[in-house]
């Protein structure tokens, strides 16, 4: 197990975060005060000409929990704390989502400028813009890392706002939308996190695997269900391949191999119960 130090106290880590969240906050209630709730998304539009369609319609499904989860399979058992911290922080963060989706009305831009003002790409949608649900979810995924590996895990920060800034390229968010998405994806992946290391049954060897495996059913659907992005299809290919490789690399094998004793061995171990599988 490689992300024993996840459980650590990190006062600094929790402060600078709960900062940054704060930040975000102040800039959204600022805007939302001003009633500038539409400025900078033509800008936004304007800067993301520069590249393909295709290439939006990727970054956005980075946004998609589907895709996270196919690019942590293959480590979920190397970091299983971490596992369990993304597991509980996205559905912390997703609820809260669901939460402002239902309580801001907020239009979304196709249904407030003419098809001929804006690029939409993939499908159109026109209702319950706040907060990008697709920014929660990429934020979410950022916590559990940035608090193992620091500074490392830029490269993790940065793509997360790639998929962020996605949902304005493709026509999807209005950038307070985006801003709003960060701050509650970083706040529920920050009570994940603080929940994961009090109420550990997620590392527990059984309930490890039915997540495991759930999330691999999850996994197998990126091939038939892009979300109204078409052009992303190679890349959730491209994911779920990747995903259920290793779901059959780290779990499947070893188990045939060494039988189920032998392969959750350190999962028994990390919960303090050699030898029980329970």
């Amino acid at each position: 197990m490689k992300d024993g130090a996840l459980h650590a106290r990190q006062p600094l880590f929790d402060a600078g975060l709960l900062i940054t969240c704060l930040l975000l906050a102040l800039a959204v209630f600022g805007i939302w005060l001003g009633d500038y709730w539409q400025r900078g998304f033509l800008a936004g539009q304007a800067l993301a000409s520069f590249l393909p369609p295709v290439v939006w319609e990727s970054l956005t499904t980075l946004g998609d929990a589907r895709v996270q989860l196919a690019l942590m399979l293959p480590f979920c058992l190397r970091y299983p704390r971490v596992f369990w911290a993304l597991f509980l922080g996205a559905l912390l963060a997703g609820a809260i989502s669901r939460g402002f989706k239902v309580a801001v009305p907020l239009p979304r831009p196709a249904a407030v400028f003419d098809a001929a003002q804006i690029t939409i790409i993939g499908a159109k949608l026109t209702a319950h813009s706040f907060p990008s649900g697709h920014t929660v979810s990429a934020f979410s995924f950022v916590v559990a890392w940035l608090a193992l590996l620091g500074w490392r895990a830029l490269p993790i920060v940065v793509i997360a706002a790639l998929a962020g800034f996605s949902r304005i390229a493709v026509g999807a968010h209005w950038p307070v939308d985006v801003l709003a998405g960060a701050m509650i994806g970083l706040l529920g992946g920050w009570l994940g996190l603080r929940l994961s290391r009090r109420f550990k049954w997620g590392t527990g060897v059984r309930a490890h695997w039915f997540l495991v495996v759930i999330s691999a059913i999850a996994v197998a659907t990126l091939p038939f269900d892009g979300q109204g992005y078409p052009g992303s299809l190679s890349w959730r290919i491209s994911a779920c391949v990747w995903g259920l490789g290793g779901f059959v690399t780290i779990y499947l094998m070893p188990l045939f191999r060494q039988g189920w004793l032998g392969v959750n061995r350190e999962l028994a171990v990390l919960n303090n119960r050699p030898g029980n599988m329970a």
